[in-house]
């Protein structure tokens, strides 16, 4: 009787075992499976039909503070960070132009006492999304700049999503934090728009790694990708590769 009641219990073992099985390589695989640290995309919006390879040769372009942050006020210290990102991302290529940073921006604008012709174009960009053609022309005066770029933060969210799942458990659990940011070129003289386009970064990271990836590492990413994408940038590679393509021209 013991030896038919032990048979039983072992025969249950293995069956509960042989079901745990499959879902013991879910797990493994899943494991195995990580999702991409980082990522990286960016489009180009609209482009001026004015704007030719020559149009940024010689000329300022000067980083403006960024718009306010309007979906999530809490994320208002964010928007600090940008310029300066944008500026590291942007000044690591050698076909810019020149390009004045942040904070000798507001410089400037204290010293030509402009903070409060400042402050009114960015409450009505809140509203009607154009920057006053009579302040930038002021501005690109006192700053001696053609041109302005104008940054925003359109979207920064974190998460933590589950990726393995059994029974109500979760296994695997990872994090990921998002960013876009738009970017704006605008003229000081005509008060057009040249250039506009949108950037995103994403990283992930297991939650036993730690604490949430932060705003600035995805922000570096967004803007990295961001500043390929930049008129003057992207003509100085399409003039390469139309050298590389050309046939040689042998000296006699």
């Amino acid at each position: 009787m013991l030896d038919r009641s032990l048979a039983y219990f072992l025969n249950g073992v293995a069956i509960r075992s042989k079901r745990l099985v499959p879902l013991m390589l879910l797990v493994l695989v899943a494991g195995c499976a990580k999702p991409l640290p980082s990522s990286e995309y960016s489009w180009e919006l609209y482009e001026a039909p004015t704007v030719t390879p020559e149009t940024f040769t010689g000329q300022t372009v000067a980083i403006l503070p960024a718009v306010k942050v309007e979906f999530d006020p809490s994320q208002e210290t964010y928007r600090e960070a940008i310029g300066g990102i944008m500026y590291a991302a942007i000044t690591t290529n050698d076909s810019n132009p020149r390009i004045l940073p942040l904070d000798a921006v507001r410089s400037l604008v204290n010293r030509a006492d402009m903070w409060s012709d400042l402050q009114s174009m960015y409450k009505e960009y809140q509203n009607t999304a154009v920057l006053r053609r009579d302040v930038l022309a002021k501005l690109g005066k006192a700053l001696g700049a053609r041109y302005v770029l104008l940054p925003k933060v359109l979207r920064f969210q974190q998460e933590v999503f589950d990726r393995v799942t059994i029974i109500g458990i979760s296994f695997l659990r990872t994090r990921q934090s998002t960013v876009d940011i738009q970017v704006q070129i605008w003229d000081t003289e005509t008060g057009d728009v040249v250039w506009h386009g949108v950037g995103e970064g994403s990283q992930s990271a297991e939650v036993v790694e730690g604490r949430p990836v932060s705003f600035m590492s995805v922000a570096q990413y967004a803007c990295a990708s961001l500043a390929t994408r930049l008129p003057w940038v992207k003509n100085a590679q399409a003039g390469s590769a139309l050298k590389e393509q050309s046939p040689g021209v042998k000296s006699k």
